[in-house]
This record gives structure tokens, sequence and C-alpha cells, in this order.
């Protein structure tokens, strides 16, 4: 994985800038989270709909 990150890192223009570096790490971000997500789900690490809108009532509706 850090090899593909390095490629990709690498082959960025040389006008790359703040902004289109942002841009990449919240996608990386992004991308971590998801898979992060999707193996929870294949090991069972998941909860209703029910329990998840129980859960935000709680912390949000206080």
């Amino acid at each position: 994985m850090i090899e593909k990150i390095l490629t990709l890192i690498k082959k960025l223009p040389e006008t790359t800038n703040a902004d289109d570096m942002e841009e990449v790490m919240y996608r990386l971000y992004t991308k971590k989270e998801i898979l992060k997500g999707l193996e929870d789900s294949r090991k069972g690490n998941i909860i209703s709909f029910d329990d998840f809108k129980k859960k935000m009532d709680e912390k949000w509706l206080k």
C-alpha cells in the first residue's frame, strides 16, 4: 500500500499546490475509512439501523 501511495505522489505534476495536496490527503483518508468500514462489515462488527438511530438521538438530542 505504501508503494502505491509513493507512486501516486511521485506522479503528481510539478505544479501541484497546497490545495491539491489537501485533496489528495482527503481522498486517502476517505479511502482508509471506507476500507475500515468494509472490513468491520466482513467481520460482523455492525449494528442495526434502529440501534444507530438510537445512539445518534442520545448523542445529538441531549
